[in-house]
């Protein structure tokens, strides 16, 4: 039998000094004793004195909680971060059920002691003495639980584990300083301060930290709605959450439940009626399962969303405030309470989603991936951004955590090849350099040493292989203006004209835009590898670059601001969990990106484009102004379309990212040539075949309400060669029996502006020219429009068809490798 002389020793002793110690101290908070324990170590070591001299610093109240992203409305949720599933509410949001649930069960003096239990600690202390004397635990109240909690919260976001342990090590010593904290904080604070604060911080299992994530984790309502039974509920997991866990130990948490409820009637709290019917009542769920982070993300703006968290991670300057280190950002979004108003538009966004759906669904069997990015020229703002996968770590056919219009440093791919999109700053380049839309360019040569391009400072590039091109079909034309060779994305009228320019002043112009790759490379030898562009590629022109959709809407939306570069950006506003500002550095504009009448020059030369050049399938369903170009590489592999409105520019992009083992151990991506995408059979894909409805059917909505006026032109010696005006006119030649597109280059070089009408019946091969209007021989001003009537091959005949559109890209090569000929498409 156990000999318990010792310890009613003990116990005699520990009463003895808890009398002394509350009479000396006074200790009258409210006139009820303040116990002084001075047991260190179960040892007896202490005075009156020495406990009213011990100091317990408490950590800052400031407790992890949920980041909510929204959308620029600022009032539509786009998704958490939290490490910690917390909300934190005033007592006035919390349902008075709960308040009396948690009083009852866990310290039913609370509104009656001073931050001590004086009963409480002495059934305890006489429990626990009457052991092995060892430890100190039980008889915490509130107050002391919330102390206990805040030193554990503090050690946690540290990631401090040993301060885990020591907040709820089971010793004299951490209960003797949470004694004396509890009585300082019942002096700094108030019993409703208090009880809520507690609410807040408490652990209510399943990752549900304070009582709104609870009742929102268990019963998918707010903390104010708590009935009876369900304030029970909760009440009772807090003393021990897996043992009391109401999804996996439903029995255990029932009974918990009803002892709660029972105190709650033993109190009087609740009526006899009340109680009877709570009882009776089953445990009811209704379960939602948070998900922290960009997977939950709503409305498909999961990579938005991660792309944010990116910008703020790595945004030392943009988010200094929140953080002078990566983890530091980091913790403030997964702990700080944040509310992050973005740029997006919920409007764009759906009609992003929607148009990119339409064409490549999400999941197709083609396993062919699209991405759309619009911004805002005049100030970066990214409004949408989209593809057609669902953001997940998890890979598969629908899913994929790779952000296709962003860098790589941002969670992106290391980008696509751009094509004749990057024709747009060669033309810049062009302009720049004094020369005119109306000049005459060589359109024949197809093969150019690659020792003839000039690198910086009129030095040549350092090979001797040569340059062979071509175009995307064939081309009678031997020389064509500027302006026609734009529409018509002529290859061979652009490779010639870039071999006039320093290819440096070509990389230049583009990341005075914010041109840039993707991810670091290494093209040129002697050069470091960098996201830089290269200037030692002779086909630089044709689009060879692998950059990313975001990285070319930007550019794009220079052109379209008169010449004003602004980097993207993804946030309007952070306010912190109290709802004061927190400044962000957004990046500045650079009114000096292009100069004014270059952006004008190109603006004029873009606008050509879907009228009567490659993407004449789209042409009249955006309303408006609207100028862009299409953009395809070797074999249809990346497709593109960039266009925009003064005020709405969006990046398209369509390709197949998988790879692909092609013979042996060579592997490469597949070509959208002759497959099936969205139900669709194709032929040959351009940036007009896919790329350019899709930029279609996002902006249409995208320029709603916004400025769709035209702009200024350019001055009018741009329009002419090389600072002449053009000529005044001139006879419509005669194209009958030739290809569309060889029709246009002859067209354009004639200074006329051509586009398909509808097909007629002819005896010229179908798909052929039958005829013009104004026909051959006609006279007519520079720049007029000749529409131009292909045959549908039936005979004789002048009847109407339907229209047909051209779409045609760029052949593009490695500095020696050959264009790739293809036909156009038939849409």
């Amino acid at each position: 039998m156990k000999n318990s002389a010792p310890a009613a020793g003990r116990l005699i002793g520990l009463l003895s000094l808890f009398v002394a110690a509350s009479v000396v101290a006074g200790a009258l908070v409210a006139g009820l004793f303040v116990p002084a324990v001075a047991a260190m170590g179960g040892a007896t070591k202490g005075s009156i004195n020495w406990f009213n001299g011990l100091q317990a610093s408490l950590p800052t109240a400031d407790l992890s909680q949920q980041s909510v992203l929204m959308a620029s409305d600022g009032k539509t949720q786009i998704a958490r971060f939290y490490a910690e599933n917390r909300q934190t509410v005033p007592l006035t949001r919390i349902s008075k059920n709960m308040q009396a649930a948690i009083i009852a069960i866990e310290d039913s003096r609370f509104r009656d002691h001073g931050g001590v239990d004086p009963i409480g600690l002495v059934r305890a202390a006489a429990s626990d003495y009457m052991g092995n004397g060892t430890q100190v635990q039980g008889a915490s109240t509130l107050t002391q639980q919330y102390i206990k909690n805040l030193f554990v919260e503090q050690a946690a976001r540290r990631g401090d584990k040993a301060g885990v342990q020591a907040a709820t090590a089971k010793d004299a010593s951490r209960k003797i300083l949470e004694i004396r904290a509890a009585i300082d904080l019942e002096k700094r604070m108030n019993k409703d301060q208090i009880l809520a604060a507690y609410l807040n911080i408490a652990y209510f299992g399943n990752n549900a930290y304070g009582i709104e994530a609870a009742a929102e984790r268990y019963f998918s309502i707010h903390a104010s709605q708590l009935s009876i039974e369900q304030s029970a509920l909760l009440a009772g997991i807090v003393q021990a959450p897996f043992t009391y866990d109401p999804i996996r130990k439903k029995a255990n948490a029932k009974n918990r439940r009803d002892t709660v409820l029972a105190r709650m009637h033993e109190l009087n709290v609740i009526t006899d009626q009340q109680y009877a019917k709570a009882v009776k009542t089953p445990v009811k769920l209704k379960q939602r399962q948070p998900l922290s982070g960009c997977v939950a993300a709503s409305r498909g703006l999961g990579f938005f969303c991660e792309y944010v968290r990116q910008m703020v991670a790595q945004g030392a300057d943009a988010f200094a405030k929140l953080g002078s280190t990566r983890q530091a950002r980091i913790d403030a979004l997964d702990r700080g309470g944040l509310k992050i108003v973005s740029t997006i538009d919920l409007k764009i966004q759906a009609a992003a989603l929607k148009s990119i759906q339409r064409y490549v669904p999400t999941g197709d069997r083609s396993r062919v991936a699209t991405a759309a990015v619009t911004v805002e020229p005049g100030t970066g703002h990214v409004l949408a951004m989209a593809e057609n996968k669902d953001f997940s770590p998890k890979a598969g056919p629908r899913t994929t955590e790779i952000n296709y219009n962003v860098d790589t440093n941002l969670g992106g791919s290391a980008g696509f090849q751009t094509g004749s999109t990057f024709k747009a700053f060669t033309l810049a380049t062009w302009l720049k350099d004094g020369r005119g839309l109306g000049a005459s360019i060589d359109a024949s040569r197809k093969s150019i040493p690659v020792n003839e391009f000039l690198q910086c400072g009129g030095s040549h590039i350092h090979a001797t292989d040569v340059y062979d091109f071509d175009n995307s079909e064939p081309n009678s034309a031997k020389r064509l203006n500027v302006l026609g060779a734009t529409a018509g994305s002529v290859n061979t009228a652009f490779v010639n004209m870039e071999q006039q320019l320093p290819l440096c002043d070509i990389s230049k112009t583009a990341e005075g835009m914010g041109v840039h790759l993707a991810g670091k490379a290494k093209f040129c030898s002697g050069q470091p590898t960098s996201t830089d562009l290269p200037d030692c590629i002779a086909s630089m022109t044709l689009g060879p670059f692998s950059i990313a959709p975001l990285t070319m809407a930007s550019a794009y939306a220079t052109f379209a601001a008169d010449g004003t570069y602004c980097p993207s950006f993804p946030v309007l506003g952070i306010k912190d969990a109290d709802g004061n500002g927190i400044p962000i550095k957004a990046p500045t504009c650079d009114k000096d990106g292009l100069d004014p009448d270059v952006a004008h020059g190109v603006t004029y030369a873009l606008k050509g484009v879907i009228p009567h050049g490659t993407a004449t399938n789209i042409n009249g369903l955006v309303p408006g102004h609207v100028a862009g170009k299409t953009g395809t590489t070797n074999n249809s592999v990346d497709t593109w379309f960039v266009g925009y409105s003064k005020q709405r520019t969006t990046a398209v992009w369509v390709g197949d990212p998988n790879i692909y083992k092609k013979s042996g151990r060579t592997y490469a991506r597949r070509s959208l040539n002759g497959r099936t995408i969205g139900g669709r059979s194709y032929g040959t894909v351009f940036g007009a075949t896919i790329a350019a409805p899709i930029w279609a059917g996002i902006m249409r909505t995208a320029v709603q309400g916004t400025d769709t006026g035209d702009w200024d032109g350019p001055p009018g010696s741009m329009l002419g060669s090389d600072g002449s005006t053009a000529s005044l006119g001139s006879d419509v030649p005669d194209v009958t029996g030739k290809s569309i597109g060889e029709a246009f280059a002859i067209l354009a070089q004639a200074g006329f502006q051509p586009k398909v009408g509808g097909s007629v019946d002819s005896d010229a091969p179908a798909g052929s020219v039958a005829s013009t209007d104004p026909g051959a021989g006609t006279s007519a001003n520079d720049g007029d429009t000749v529409t131009v009537h292909p045959s549908n091959g039936r005979g004789g005949g002048t009847g109407q068809g339907t229209t047909a559109g051209q779409g045609k890209g760029s052949g593009k090569g490695n500095g020696n490798g050959k264009g790739r000929k293809h036909k156009p498409p038939r849409t």
